[in-house]
Formats: structure tokens, sequence, C-alpha cells
């Protein structure tokens, strides 16, 4: 797996990440990661738009435990 490192933000003891996709076009990873708990998924879309859903993710405290909830909400949203 090939991804490259976009942005880092540590919020209340939890680090969130967004990768790219260098495999598959416009593919973004999103890591959520606690001291009990991790999560991560990725979406596709442009980056100016995967990268206002990862400051939103991250500014708000979002819990590793509902990040993939989210992302599945935005990719409905996009069909």
């Amino acid at each position: 797996m090939d991804f490259t490192f976009v942005e880092k933000i540590e919020n209340d003891g939890i680090c969130y990440k967004l990768l790219r996709s260098n495999f598959c076009k416009g593919y973004y990873i999103i890591i959520a990661q606690g001291k009990r708990d991790f999560s991560c998924g990725s979406v596709f879309g442009e980056k100016d738009e995967i990268a206002s859903l990862f400051n939103e993710i991250a500014t708000s405290y979002t819990p590793p435990f509902a990040l993939r909830d989210i992302l599945m909400d935005f990719e409905k949203q996009a069909v």
C-alpha cells in the first residue's frame, strides 16, 4: 500500500491523520486514534472537499468509533 501523508491534527487526546492514496486516484484515508480506540476508513472525493471533511471531523472531537458512520454518510451524500 502506498499513501502520502497530508495532515495531522491532535485534539483532546485523539490523533487524526489524513492520507492520500497513491494507487487509487481520488481516494483518501482518514484515521482517528485515541488511547483505547482506533478507526480508519477510505473516502472518495476532491482534495478540497476531503480536507474540509477532515478538518470538521478533527475540530469537532469526533470519537474514533463514530468515524466510519460519518464517512459512510458522506459517501451517500456524494452519490
